[in-house]
């Protein structure tokens, strides 16, 4: 009869038997699938999915599932990071540094990986009461924080650097919304911009999230309160920017380490910074949820008014103001309310069906079959007792959430079922958060792009109050 019994990550051995290892997953890699049928397997769809698993300040490994899609995606589903779990009779093998995979994986303390196969090993919660003591790894670093560098060195030296890897101490100065994208292979995909720093330059450095678990996370995260220990973080060209640039990749471990000593140091030095500098990309949408600034009409246009922005900038800001709806183009014309463009390229097309004709572009006039992204575009007027703000937009994917529904469902809606969403905002009085960018060279007329609306909290409970009153 074979038995289990708990063996510590640093104690693995290759060929150890019935392995019963518990650990909290400080690092998930997105589940990945392709076609097996020319495997040995040959059976259709295989899926993979990789975690690293930590059981001491010291010590923690690489797992990786292998199964059925249904299998890996349930196991990836269940387990995120900040689970405690058990890997039971994992197979032990000993990473291979010359294997070109290890150069997309988190560099461990273990010689080892740990791969579970479906049908011959299991994940399960831990759910003793050694759990608590296992979730507190989850915010100690990696390494010792003294291997970090700072972002003045890096960016000084940032070509000397190309390709390589560094470890990093940073706040998080801004956090933007998740945004869904189609790659140029016509792949949907989720990310999460965000930008940091760390006192020692005026610049804050932009990164992008990829993986589904921190982009979950990240939606929490504060400005200016959240300091992350990054372990592996990659400079290399980045092929879209024309530039050299740090990122994270596949290998890099990120540590939420707010309690940490330094973390008083850094979240100081950075309050200084330019509160309207919020983030140094105009196409990062911020997170509504971090935003509480709230102004009249009548301050934003002295704002945009007053600000003097030099050659390259541009002026950006996020605010709340509370304001009416006075005009909003719902039960216009459809191509009014919606926008159509090619998902690759980014360019207008007339007509869903139709190609874009950009010749650079994959499916550019009619190479291959249109991949086109169909989104809401709708424009609001509002106006507050200072003033009105002409021409917002709520757009993309924020326009499905206030609504209610998908650009999809709402072209086959009958006119009167539009009015009905169009009367839920229009002349109510409502917090509206805003992403305001200013006017340049190029763009004359500033852009207010709604990132959310609601009624207003305090008239919605005057109402209530006023309906349960009793009648005398």
């Amino acid at each position: 009869m074979s038995f289990l019994y708990r063996q510590e990550i640093r104690s693995l051995q290759v060929g150890a038997p019935n392995t019963f290892v518990i650990g909290v997953i400080i690092n998930t890699i997105n589940m990945r699938t392709f076609d097996a049928t020319q495997t040995k397997f040959s059976s259709g769809k295989r899926s993979v999915w990789t975690f690293t698993l930590r059981d001491s300040e010291e010590d923690f490994i690489n797992v990786t599932v292998w199964g059925s899609t249904e299998f890996v995606k349930k196991l990836s589903t269940a387990f995120t990071i900040g689970s405690v779990v058990e890997v039971i009779s994992a197979k032990i093998v000993r990473r291979n540094t010359n294997d070109r995979n290890e150069a997309f994986m988190p560099s461990t303390s273990s010689p080892f990986a740990l791969i579970v196969n479906e049908g011959a090993a299991l994940i399960q919660n831990h759910d003793a009461p050694t759990h608590e003591q296992y979730k507190e790894l989850l915010t100690r670093p990696t390494k010792s924080v003294s291997s970090a560098k700072s972002l003045k060195v890096i960016l000084d030296n940032i070509e000397a650097l190309c390709d390589r890897f560094v470890d990093l101490l940073v706040v998080v100065t801004f956090i933007a919304d998740e945004r869904n994208i189609t790659t140029r292979d016509g792949r949907a995909v989720t990310c999460r911009s965000f930008e940091v720093a760390d006192g020692s330059t005026e610049k804050t450095v932009p990164l992008i999230l990829w993986d589904k678990d921190w982009i979950a996370r990240s939606a929490v995260w504060k400005p200016k309160e959240m300091i992350l220990f990054l372990a592996d973080a990659r400079i290399a060209y980045d092929q879209y920017k024309k530039k050299t640039a740090l990122s994270i990749s596949r290998r890099t471990l990120i540590t939420e380490c707010q309690n940490i000593p330094q973390a008083v140091d850094i979240i100081s030095a950075v309050q200084r910074y330019d509160p309207d500098s919020i983030c140094s990309d105009p196409f990062a949408i911020p997170n509504p949820d971090t935003i509480t600034t709230v102004m009249t009409v009548q301050q934003i246009t002295e704002k945009l008014q007053r600000k003097v922005i030099t050659e390259g900038e541009r002026l950006q800001f996020a605010t709340i103001v509370k304001a009416s709806v006075t005009e909003m183009n719902l039960d216009g014309p459809i191509k009014d309310v919606i926008s159509i463009k090619c998902a690759l390229c980014k360019k207008i097309v007339a007509e869903e069906k139709d190609s874009c004709m950009n010749l650079n572009c994959p499916s550019g006039n009619g190479k291959q079959t249109p991949l086109n992204a169909v989104k809401f575009n709708i424009k609001f007027n509002l106006k507050d007792d200072t003033g009105y703000l002409i021409g917002c937009r709520l757009t993309g994917d924020i326009a499905e959430r206030v609504l209610g529904c998908t650009v999809n469902e709402f072209q086959t809606m009958a006119i009167e079922k539009r009015s009905e969403l169009k009367w839920q905002y229009l002349a109510q009085k409502c917090d509206v958060c805003l992403h305001i960018l200013g006017p340049t060279s190029d763009f004359p007329r500033p852009l207010y792009n709604i990132l959310s609306i609601q009624p207003d909290e305090e008239i919605e409970e005057a109402i209530e109050q006023f309906a349960n009153i009793s009648e005398y």
